[in-house]
């Protein structure tokens, strides 16, 4: 019963018709053109809050002399031996027992 409160009769008129159709294209074309400036403006307001917030930081300060590294937490007295990394790890999982055979 609503339905047919707000249906409209198709015109009887060929150009009428072509009319409302064309119309019908420029109202869909519209909103998609509106459309695409909303996700460009949500794109643009993205980028400039993201970079005051990234640029925006305060940057620690650099050493006073740069030849000088500086000295780490844990700085040990026996030099490590070229391509070795040091580093601290956790065994998350232990690996599964191999079944005997």
């Amino acid at each position: 019963m609503v339905a047919a409160l707000f249906r409209l009769p198709r015109p009887r008129n060929p150009l009428l018709r072509a009319l409302s159709v064309v119309l019908a294209l420029v109202a869909a074309a519209a909103t998609v053109f509106f459309g695409i400036l909303v996700v460009i403006a949500l794109a643009v307001v993205g980028a400039v809050f993201w970079a005051t917030r990234q640029f925006g930081r305060p940057r620690p300060a650099a050493p006073v002399d740069s030849n000088v590294e500086p000295a780490s937490p844990r700085s040990s007295t026996r030099a490590t031996p070229p391509g070795v990394i040091e580093g601290e790890f956790v065994v998350v999982r232990e690996p599964a027992e191999q079944p005997r055979r």
